[in-house]
């Protein structure tokens, strides 16, 4: 028999907290991971909303997805949620879809696939054939990671939402946050604790799962029986690895470390964000007329560099 439960003493302990000292059941774990996400759904959603949320068949995204769809049946608020796939046409991905279209048919949500190739004309394993042979030093997953997110965007704006819900947790947004501050990118931090102003062409994003520990999504999700991938996609690489890999030590190291940074952090950018956003304008790219802070946005420049090295291998 396990070690009874730090907290109510009456179940058995399932996971370990280790910034807290405490070894907790399930439900309490449960108790503990929804104080957290509900007050972000109380402040972010609306009566009628229509949100769409990002399902990618890993952990995150089906577990958030599964929070909106508890929190559409216990609140008050009458608003919609669907679900969105956007398919790279990795294998990983493919193993993933499976999960996302069980655990749509058993929450009974509406679930959207598309190609990124339908959207693009290329899919991502397109883009690391012709990295593989191009000088371009770009990972793979800058790329990915930018394409997907216009991809999520359009393909959400066609469906009518007014949010997207993205799964997002806290040690995720913790490495994004290391990884602005590395690259002095103090406008991006900026831009991920600030409002998203809803525009005709860019929808706002949410992120239920932001102050809840990987860990502890990944617990929770197991013992909700959530269908979902529990692997990490093989062909992640670049920076995000590295920071990854430094935060977890200092974690291990220092219990509750990324907690206390992303507190900190969030704190002192929100004092700044009326300093740090005033000039921020958003645009719309000269060639596809996606939002953009720039002349043209990422995705076109990209498109750009990569029909570039097409033609530099032909000639």
């Amino acid at each position: 028999m396990r070690r009874p439960c730090d907290r109510c003493g009456e179940r058995e302990a399932v996971v370990r907290i280790e910034s807290l000292n405490e070894s907790i059941c399930d439900e309490c774990l449960s108790t503990r991971i929804w104080r957290r996400v509900k007050p972000i759904l109380d402040e972010e959603i609306q009566t009628g909303d229509v949100i769409a949320s990002a399902l990618s068949g890993g952990k995150d995204s089906s577990l958030t997805l599964y929070y909106l769809w508890k929190y559409k049946k216990e609140s008050n608020k009458d608003f919609e949620v669907f679900a969105v796939t956007i398919d790279e046409g990795t294998c990983y991905r493919a193993e993933s879809i499976s999960k996302a279209k069980e655990l749509t048919s058993r929450l009974g949500v509406k679930h959207k696939i598309v190609k990124m190739s339908e959207i693009f004309a290329f899919s991502i394993p397109q883009v690391q054939v012709l990295l593989s042979k191009s000088k371009i030093k770009r990972d793979l997953c800058t790329y990915c990671g930018v394409f997907r997110r216009q991809a999520l965007n359009i393909v959400a704006r066609e469906k009518g939402a007014t949010k997207v819900a993205t799964g997002h947790n806290l040690d995720d947004m913790v490495q994004t946050l290391f990884m602005n501050l590395i690259r002095g990118d103090m406008s991006a931090m900026a831009r991920l604790f600030s409002k998203s102003r809803s525009t005709e062409k860019l929808i706002p994003r949410i992120r239920p799962l932001a102050k809840v520990p990987e860990k502890e999504v990944t617990v929770q999700a197991l013992l909700l029986g959530i269908p979902a991938h529990f692997g990490k996609c093989p062909l992640v690489s670049g920076m995000r690895v590295r920071v990854r890999r430094f935060l977890d030590r200092l974690e291990q190291e220092n219990p509750g470390f990324k907690e206390r940074a992303f507190n900190f952090i969030e704190k002192i950018v929100k004092q700044a964000i009326p300093e740090l956003t005033y000039h921020f304008e958003l645009k719309y790219c000269k060639l596809c007329g996606e939002p953009t802070t720039q002349e043209l946005c990422k995705v076109c420049q990209f498109k750009q560099e990569l029909e570039a090295e097409v033609l530099s291998t032909t000639d």
